[in-house]
């Protein structure tokens, strides 16, 4: 499963936890598979991610992940250790596993968007 930003979404994703507005409100249950419809009702009311997997079950990211460059997955795993270096994921399993989670999404965005991407410095 995978937790996406809206407008990572896709029709034809299949949800994997229910999506509720702000107030709590269900707006579509778990297992419904999204539309292009649902994908504006979740703009309407403020949604900004969903937790989905594709129609064939498999994550969303993976496929993606998995085809990158390993000069792409260097460059982001570069970046990441970069805006990680003073955390010792080493002894805080919490961090390591935020730091595998942001490397991961920042090779698909370097995948789909790689304009956009760019190496920030700061202090």
């Amino acid at each position: 499963m995978a937790r996406m930003q809206l407008d990572t979404l896709t029709a034809g994703m299949k949800l994997v936890k229910p999506v509720v507005n702000l107030n709590g409100v269900l707006l579509l249950r778990a297992g419904e598979v999204l539309t292009a419809k649902h994908l504006e009702i979740f703009k309407t009311w403020g949604v900004r991610e969903a937790e989905v997997v594709r129609a064939d079950g498999t994550e969303p990211d993976a496929a993606a992940e998995s085809s990158a460059s390993p000069e792409t997955q260097a460059a982001a795993e570069a970046e990441m250790a970069r805006r990680f270096r003073r955390v010792n994921t080493a002894k805080d399993p919490v961090m390591a596993d935020i730091l595998r989670v942001a490397t991961r999404r920042l090779v698909v965005r370097m995948m789909t968007q790689p304009a956009t991407v760019s190496s920030r410095r700061t202090p």
